[in-house]
């Protein structure tokens, strides 16, 4: 058995229970044929290289199993059969390419819902800081701006 990794794209506006679903249909049609499971990472909303099927943007998940080669074409069957599925590619790795498990699907699902929802207290924090840098900047550049001008016209008396 070699071991398999599989990015895929799901449709944008997926709610998560919904997205749950896909990806455990898409597990289990990997089990079904022998496969074994060992990392499913949903990596959230992102931004698209370009447009697929009219969508700017796409819900990414990673899924690395283990499985024969050769019941490859079934996931692929699968994956082309819905409509939630914008795009995916399955590769071969190596078995040290193999990620481990971070959290439950449930934990990542409701990080993306957060995360989707709203910005963070450090996302506007960050803001506000980068505003006041830029300001004192400003203000630094012009008080150097009046002093150089005060010596030149000392210079000149």
């Amino acid at each position: 058995m070699a071991y398999y990794e599989t990015m895929y794209i799901v449709h944008p506006a997926l709610e998560a229970g919904r997205l749950k679903d896909l990806i455990v249909s898409v597990e289990s049609t990997v089990k079904d044929f022998g496969g074994t499971t060992h990392t499913i990472e949903a990596w959230g909303k992102k931004k698209l290289a370009y447009p697929i099927n009219k969508e700017k943007y796409g819900m990414y998940v990673l899924f690395q199993f283990e499985s024969d080669g050769t019941k490859n074409k079934e996931l692929n069957t699968t994956l082309d059969h819905n409509t939630n599925v914008l795009a995916y590619l399955t590769t071969k790795i190596d078995k040290n390419q193999l990620l481990e498990e971070k959290s439950s699907l449930d934990n990542q699902l409701g990080l993306l819902n957060k995360d989707e929802s709203k910005p963070t207290e450090t996302t506007k924090e960050k803001i506000s800081n980068d505003t006041s840098t830029e300001e004192s900047s400003k203000t630094t550049e012009s008080s150097e701006a009046e002093s150089n001008e005060i010596e030149e016209k000392k210079e000149e008396n």
